[in-house]
């Protein structure tokens, strides 16, 4: 048996995101004056400047932009998921996220532009990581 996965460790910056998580729900900066997110988490807006920002639920639905099928864990504690996927996913009107795609039957099928949506993986008490599963 593989050791725990690791949990998240969150920054000041990133802590409104773990703690969201921990809830089973997504939350993403938005940046007022552009009205767009900012993500990952910034100190200010990277196309205004600004640090106008507070914290809002992007969809939990989206596409997978680009992935690929991980057939060699790099750490111990991933040797049992192999292979696995790693993807950029583009939330619906929302940020690009990068994360897993789970509960595929085959990692191998997963195409650029397949619809997926928000689960979480429960890695410690009180930690869950935001990933995403195909649609239906």
């Amino acid at each position: 048996m593989a050791p725990a996965k690791p949990a998240p460790e969150p920054t000041a910056l990133s802590a409104p995101y773990w703690a969201a998580a921990a809830r089973g729900e997504l939350s993403a900066p938005w940046c007022e004056p552009c009205a767009d997110w900012v993500f990952p988490p910034r100190p200010r807006c990277p196309r205004c400047g600004g640090s106008e920002m507070g914290w809002r639920p992007p969809a939990t639905t989206g596409e997978v932009v680009t992935f690929s099928v991980v057939h060699q864990a790099a750490y111990e504690a991933y040797r049992d998921d192999q292979p696995y996927v790693v993807a950029i996913v583009a939330l619906d009107g929302g940020p690009q996220l990068m994360t897993n795609v789970v509960d595929l039957p085959d990692p191998g099928a997963v195409t650029v532009g397949q619809r997926v949506e928000l689960t979480f993986e429960a890695r410690c008490e009180g930690v869950q990581v935001p990933q995403f599963r195909p649609v239906g």
